[in-house]
């Protein structure tokens, strides 16, 4: 069935609908959002779908004014159906030319709908990975080959996302790279002095969440502060989340108190440039933004070995087994900062100037000649 309305604006841009779930401004909104602010709005415009009210919506229209947010159920549990419904609606209602789906293994219910809604162009975007040790991995291992069952593209931040969610079809998915505007995350050597920091300074920056795996990096901080005691270090938690008051909890039971800074989630720059190292003890993660980021910034990143070698853009940065030992041992040690940063990472496709226009080619690309027989609404 076709769509009821045009897929174009009325001042003629084609119509996007990205589709994101929780909004509560992760990383792969960041990504979309980073994207959008970079792309050619005279020719796109995206709108949005979530779970919810969220600090996406004031973003959003920061960017562009004209931009819609529409909520639905979750994609789970006993509200699935009804999720479906609604975005079939919404879809048909708004006559969208494509639906870009960041669900990973829900997209199977969302690409579902948008076929049904007669929406032409349906993309399925792998963000993540996830094995045994994910959260609702056996859900996640079900709806695997069905994610894309109902998309007529596939897209992926890594190739081992894609490999991940895709399988034999990994091969198939266009890579699209967690990009970032480089020249914002430029060192800054006045930032220590501006925060009040001295001695070894690790960072975590990001979300208070399972897949974080923050008690293992508290652990293994409390095991670094006990085998090397004449370092001054100092760990710095940078952002939000549902386990905050429980790792403030952990880190005032390992003596830590004094020597872990929580900071609100803020503009990362001068945390990046005042920090001696970053540390990503992740479970699980598709190629995460942050440790793009601080590598903008020269630097250095301790990595669990769950994340991809891809995340190594610049190879001066370190991969882990989950070993507080090991952990430990790397926290102590000198790694030089990244000299020429930004020139290998712009080298690399990680300049979303640049990869703005990637993705504004690739929709050109997909829709092809299939606007041709609308009219401008």
């Amino acid at each position: 069935m076709g769509t009821t309305q045009t897929p174009l604006t009325k001042d003629g841009r084609i119509k996007v609908m990205q589709i994101v779930g929780n909004a509560r401004l992760g990383g792969v909104v960041s990504c979309v959002l980073n994207y959008y602010s970079h792309m050619d709005r005279s020719r796109y415009r995206f709108d949005f779908v979530t779970y919810g009210p969220s600090p996406l919506d004031e973003k959003l229209r920061s960017i562009d004014p004209d931009s819609r947010v529409f909520t639905v159920p979750p994609f789970d549990g006993t509200s699935c159906l009804g999720a479906m419904r609604a975005l079939k609606k919404i879809l048909r209602e708004g006559g969208y030319a494509i639906v870009h789906s960041h669900l990973t293994t829900l997209s199977a219910f969302a690409l579902r709908a948008a076929k049904s809604a007669g929406v032409p162009v349906r993309i399925c975007h792998a963000h993540s990975t996830f094995d045994r040790q994910s959260d609702h991995y056996a859900v996640k291992a079900i709806l695997r080959p069905f994610a894309a069952r109902y998309a007529t593209h596939r897209m992926a931040c890594g190739s081992l996302a894609a490999q991940n969610l895709y399988r034999n079809h990994a091969d198939d998915a266009l890579i699209l790279h967690n990009a970032i505007d480089l020249e914002t995350f430029s060192f800054d050597k006045e930032a220590r002095a501006k925060l009040g920091l001295f001695g070894r300074v690790l960072l975590f920056a990001g979300r208070f969440a399972p897949q974080k795996n923050l008690f293992f990096l508290l652990e293994a901080f409390a095991l670094a502060r006990k085998k090397y005691p004449e370092i001054p270090f100092t760990l710095a938690m940078v952002g939000d989340g549902a386990q905050k008051q429980e790792l403030i909890s952990k880190a005032d039971a390992l003596g830590l108190a004094e020597s872990v800074r929580w900071v609100d989630p803020c503009r990362l720059t001068p945390w990046y440039s005042a920090a001696d190292l970053f540390c990503l003890p992740s479970l699980y993660e598709g190629f995460p933004v942050v440790g793009i980021e601080a590598q903008a910034c020269g630097l250095p990143c301790l990595f669990s070995d769950k994340i991809t070698r891809e995340a190594d853009i610049c190879k001066k940065n370190v991969f882990l087994p989950l070993d507080a030992e090991v952990w430990a041992d790397a926290m102590a040690k000198d790694l030089p900062r990244i000299a020429d940063a930004q020139k290998i990472l712009r080298t690399a496709g990680y300049d979303i100037r640049l990869e703005a226009d990637n993705l504004a080619a690739f929709y050109d690309r997909a829709l092809g000649a299939r606007l041709s027989s609308y009219t401008r609404g």
